[in-house]
């Protein structure tokens, strides 16, 4: 499914931070949000979908992984792209006041926030299901949980002699959702495993192997020294066998 003839000139404002930290409220729940001095950038988050899909798969695969710093690395995400917006999909009523938790704040200012596990929930769920679709792991309801689009898809119609279909997302979630689900299902998947090193990467040539010239000169070094090494000890038996 090509997304450009269906969703023509796709703009979703959306703000990030430049830095974020973990704050913890009293009862003990942890929320990411932005830091005190943090700047504000307000950017079109589905200018360049497809490398976010990719960015955010290859923190699933992070994050999934065990012995990761996952606060670290949910925070550089968070800077780079902005927060989920993952209130905004449940429909959340914001309000002002200081004494609520962060995700009760409005959407996308310095005192919004969102639960650092559920956020790291979001991602690994992703990567899990992609998974799904490289036979890398089995199916199962534990992975099978299928991003459900029908509430994201929210759409007017403009008046007058050209009326147009405006489609309007509520957050990057939903972004991130829906071109990951027009990529995965696609001819030809445009999303990589590196051969080197697992990164997840966009990438539409076919014969893509690996995420940078660096992962494949490492991996070819690696390989012709696992070459040497077997032919060396091939030519060792071969004389003790004289």
């Amino acid at each position: 499914m090509e997304l450009k003839t269906v969703f023509p000139n796709l703009t979703v404002m959306w703000s990030r931070w430049s830095e974020y930290t973990v704050v913890e409220d009293r009862g003990g729940a942890q929320y990411l949000v932005p830091s005190p001095n943090a700047v504000e950038l307000t950017y079109n988050c589905a200018e360049h979908p497809k490398t976010l899909v990719a960015e955010a798969l290859d923190l699933g695969r992070k994050l999934w992984m065990a012995g990761t710093d996952e606060t670290r690395l949910c925070a550089g995400f968070a800077a780079r792209n902005g927060l989920l917006g993952l209130e905004a999909e449940k429909g959340t009523c914001y309000a002002d006041d200081p004494e609520l938790p962060p995700f009760c704040r409005p959407l996308n200012t310095r005192d919004y926030g969102e639960d650092i596990n559920l956020f790291q929930e979001e991602f690994m769920i992703l990567y899990q299901h992609f998974q799904t679709t490289r036979g890398a792991i089995s199916v199962s309801p534990q992975y099978s949980r299928v991003m459900d689009l029908s509430r994201l898809l929210n759409y007017r119609l403009t008046c007058g002699r050209t009326p147009q279909l405006v489609w309007e997302m509520r957050s990057m979630l939903s972004v991130i959702r829906l071109f990951y689900a027009s990529m995965v299902t696609g001819d030809a998947v445009p999303l990589r495993v590196c051969k080197n090193c697992g990164k997840v990467y966009y990438n539409s040539h076919a014969k893509s192997e690996f995420c940078s010239a660096r992962c494949r000169n490492y991996y070819n070094v690696k390989a012709f020294r696992s070459k040497e090494k077997t032919d060396h000890y091939k030519q060792d038996e071969g004389g003790q066998g004289g």
